[in-house]
């Protein structure tokens, strides 16, 4: 019996977080993994800590059908009938690490949106790796993005 490599290791965690996640659309995961190989946070998508969630039906978006808006719409405009309340898995993680994120690789079961990878970038992520993909997001934008 071999034990898996650290990528689908922390790869089977982040799928194991997003089991918490409280959206009715995606479920998504994300492990925040120092360079010792030891998690320093993780995360789930969902309302912010403390407020109504989608899964108790009070995110717009969550109401509508994949019909009615599309996968990675604008989902930011609390106006807009397809605005969604919740954090990013991504966005929890860092927000729970603080400091500890610098230099460290989140593992994320989906591929993080353009606001997630500035997220990442601000607290000074040095890569991202979701199934199939890995973003060194140390590169500036308009450069080679994927080391896959």
């Amino acid at each position: 019996m071999t034990r898996p490599d650290w990528g689908t290791y922390f790869l089977g965690i982040a799928e194991a977080v997003s089991t918490r996640a409280d959206c009715r659309r995606r479920k998504v995961g994300a492990v925040l993994v120092g360079t010792d190989n030891r998690i320093l946070e993780v995360g789930y998508n969902g309302a912010p800590s403390g407020h109504p969630g989608c899964l108790a039906g009070h995110c717009p978006r969550g109401l509508l059908s994949y019909e009615e808006t599309a996968a990675m719409t604008d989902y930011s405009d609390p106006s807009s009938p397809a605005y969604c309340i919740a954090l990013h898995a991504e966005v929890n993680a860092l927000l729970i690490a603080g400091r500890a994120a610098r230099g460290a690789t989140m593992y994320i079961t989906d591929e993080p949106c353009p606001n997630c990878v500035k997220a990442m970038r601000g607290a000074g992520v040095a890569r991202a790796v979701w199934p199939g993909y890995e973003l060194d997001t140390t590169i500036p934008k308009g450069e080679p993005q994927c080391l896959c």
